[in-house]
């Protein structure tokens, strides 16, 4: 894998314009391909791209910002296996750190080409669901469980085209384009509180929820269903809704979003939540993992706290590699330390299942120690 970097410094208009762009090519697609699971993914080397255009005098200097991007060559879970997906990953500099930043703005555009038979294809070109189009993702940052890209990105005929089998030789080559837009640019400020206090006050507004007369937001589901809520009550309990709606872009004032990734009855739990501090007994071990991923991307630090509580009651054979994965990915003590447990005393019955390869081939070299360390000398 290759990769070149490239910047425009200057601005080519006063209020939208080209900052950086990245270049990354992955060689011999169809050998990743055909040695990957659903779910597996790569990940490119570093990126970059300026945090701002230009300093002004008297403004403090950012650095610039870290991306990877995160290839799934057959998609993630629940997405048809004709298709790839394709995120952009944030990863923290020292400015967000040092200032507990846990959310970026990202403005870009994204390309893609195909290369085989000796002939390169743009994709992108072709495609009228991508063809020009400028993302602007508000993302948690170091988050692999998170939207800013797409689960069905690119359907895998596009790819291979003339190959039944995907075994013709294929270079992938993904160009992205980062953008400074002045009038739908916001600046998302540090998190004060410290992690483990709540941010959802004690007040309830559980009598107002999905209230027509109180809400000025509408959700939509490819469903048919709609969630109503009010600005406001999201705002004041949770950041991520508070970034969002601060935003000028046209998504944070239209009274109607609609929601493409999640169900709907997993995004109305958690609306209600924030309304009255609530969750439903009696909820499945998918249920509450959905809303445990939707709370920690939308960082609703009470409702992650109480579903987190609620799965590792429910770990056993059929979760508890689903657990370990969340509570590495997340850094979730609880969740990790459950999963472990479970793995150390039922090892010789895991030991050769698909739940124990789905763990090793999506762990890394730190996980895969934690997993040796827990089956020498057990999980206290």
């Amino acid at each position: 894998m290759n990769a070149k970097q490239k910047s425009n410094p200057e601005p080519n208009k006063d209020d939208f314009f080209h900052l950086t762009s990245y270049i990354w090519i992955v060689k011999d697609f169809q050998d990743i391909y055909s040695h990957m699971e659903t779910s597996q993914f790569i990940l490119s080397e570093r990126f970059y791209s300026p945090s701002t255009p230009l300093t002004k005098e008297g403004q403090e200097k950012k650095d610039d910002n870290i991306w990877r991007f995160l290839l799934y060559p057959r998609g993630k879970v629940g997405v048809s296996k004709e298709h790839m997906s394709l995120f952009l990953f944030p990863l923290p500099n020292e400015y967000e750190k040092q200032r507990r930043i846990f959310y970026r703005q990202a403005i870009y555009r994204i390309e893609m080409y195909v290369n085989n038979n000796n002939t390169c294809t743009n994709i992108t070109s072709m495609d009228p669901k991508h063809k020009d189009k400028i993302y602007n993702h508000i993302t948690r940052i170091n988050n692999k469980i998170n939207r800013c890209g797409e689960y069905d990105y690119c359907e895998l005929k596009n790819i291979f085209p003339d190959d039944l089998n995907k075994t013709e030789k294929t270079d992938l080559i993904f160009k992205i384009h980062f953008y400074y837009d002045k009038e739908n640019t916001i600046e998302i400020g540090s998190y004060e509180k410290n992690s483990n206090e709540s941010i959802i006050p004690s007040s309830s507004f559980e009598n107002y929820f999905n209230d027509d007369s109180f809400s000025d937001i509408t959700f939509k589901f490819n469903c048919g269903s709609e969630v109503r809520a009010s600005r406001l009550v999201l705002a004041m309990k949770s950041s991520y809704f508070k970034a969002l709606f601060q935003g000028n872009w046209k998504e944070s004032k239209s009274p109607v979003i609609s929601i493409k990734d999640v169900k709907y009855e997993c995004f109305k739990r958690m609306i209600y939540f924030l309304y009255s501090g609530k969750l439903d007994n009696g909820l499945s071990f998918e249920e509450l993992k959905d809303l445990y991923i939707e709370a920690d991307v939308r960082d609703i630090v009470d409702l992650k706290r109480e579903g987190s509580k609620r799965i590792v009651r429910l770990v056993d054979e059929t979760s508890w590699d689903e657990i370990l994965l969340i509570g590495w990915q997340t850094k979730n003590l609880e969740m990790k330390e459950a999963g472990l447990k479970f793995f150390s005393e039922n090892w010789m019955n895991i030991k050769n299942s698909d739940k124990m390869n789905n763990v090793i081939s999506n762990a890394n070299f730190d996980w895969l120690d934690e997993l040796y360390r827990a089956k020498l000398f057990g999980i206290k």
